[in-house]
């Protein structure tokens, strides 16, 4: 099952466009639809549909930059030379423009869908290999191929529906491998974010505040309440509007200025201008990373900056601290690994996560493309 309607609402549009787009063709006589050929006409119409599905799934998250711009224009230009070949060479079915057509049909797979392309193409260059082949040798022989035409028209589109099916399951298999490692990225925060270790350090913060009777303590109360709920219930979501997110984050920053008695410098900007849904406490990963590292360790001049904006195309998330370098352990956290697996299963081709070190300072840079 697919989590997203967006991938439904690319389906709907695909049909309708496709739809459109034949009907108008076939009124003006730029195309004939032969009524009697119904296999023909389904897989034909079939293959359309699914190319413009994919466009409309993916058009968001490809970025058009120059190099996307060249691969169009090279795929149109590519286009129209066959489109020209065929009619020059007038010649029915032609085995040369078929194979131009397939290479055609490649680019715009390699375009639409790069890394399933990338992941199976060797099996689909070898399929099509032997297709064409099977085609040539029929259509060697004019009266073999007028008796078996159907035959060589089906070889050709057969491999349409099983790419497709296989792109499906490949969907699926994405999914429930994200839900597998959400659960077990839920079971991680519960340990690291919630944990004692954080409770006892806030509770006996939150004592100490009863006992002054300070107004703060009903604050405290509220914001580790809030904490807790979020983890528990809307971490279990697959997706939650950006806007909870950042709550929680707040209410983390607010704990840990209770927490530390060196009073670190927390310097938060936010700019919301498109209240997304995003995948639930993927954000917390390298702000708790930034206290746990950074903060903990320094006694004084400890800081942290955090950047969170979001805009019609992307989210950008920048967390900054400093650290000391005597310190740190050369492994790689747990947390940060687990947040790699989780956009590379929630957001593939369409976020950006850079990782540096300078001196005594750490950042995380985290962007993500909106469907």
């Amino acid at each position: 099952m697919f989590p997203k309607a967006s991938f439904f609402r690319s389906l709907g549009w695909g049909l309708a466009v496709t739809l459109l787009v034949t009907f108008i063709l076939q009124l003006l006589g730029f195309i004939r639809i032969d009524p009697v050929e119904y296999l023909e006409n389904i897989l034909i119409l079939g293959s359309w549909w699914i190319l413009v599905s994919l466009i409309f799934y993916y058009g968001k998250k490809i970025q058009v930059r120059r190099k996307s711009l060249i691969h169009i224009f090279s795929l149109a230009i590519f286009f129209c030379f066959v489109l020209l070949l065929d009619q020059w060479m007038s010649i029915p079915d032609n085995p040369v423009s078929i194979f131009l057509l397939i290479l055609f049909w490649m680019g715009i797979a390699q375009f639409v869908a790069p890394a399933f392309f990338k992941k199976y193409r060797k099996y689909i260059l070898g399929f099509y290999g032997l297709v064409w082949a099977l085609f040539v040798l029929l259509r060697w022989n004019e009266n073999t191929y007028q008796e078996n035409r159907e035959l060589a028209i089906f070889l050709l589109l057969f491999p349409i529906p099983i790419f497709l099916l296989l792109w499906i399951f490949e969907q699926w298999k994405r999914m429930k491998e994200l839900e597998a490692e959400k659960n077990q990225a839920e079971l991680a925060m519960l340990k690291n974010q919630i944990n004692p270790h954080f409770l006892f350090n806030t509770l006996n913060n939150l004592y100490g505040l009863c006992v002054e009777k300070s107004d703060e303590a009903p604050e405290v109360v509220l914001k580790l309440s809030d904490m807790m709920r979020y983890t528990i219930y809307e971490g279990s979501q697959n997706e939650v509007l950006l806007s909870k997110e950042i709550h929680y984050l707040e209410n983390f920053l607010g704990l840990q200025k209770l927490r530390h008695r060196y009073h670190p410098k927390i310097d938060f900007q936010l700019s919301l201008e498109q209240d997304k849904m995003i995948s639930p406490l993927l954000l917390i990963v390298p702000l708790e990373n930034a206290f746990k590292h950074g903060v903990e360790k320094l006694t004084e001049q400890a800081f942290v900056k955090v950047s969170i904006s979001s805009n019609q195309e992307k989210l950008r998330f920048t967390v900054e601290n400093n650290f000391d370098p005597s310190l740190q352990s050369k492994e790689s956290g747990i947390g940060l690994e687990n947040l790699k697996r989780r956009l590379k299963l929630a957001y593939p081709e369409a976020h950006f996560l850079q990782i540096t070190k300078n001196k005594d300072i750490h950042q995380v840079t985290l962007e993500i493309l909106w469907n």
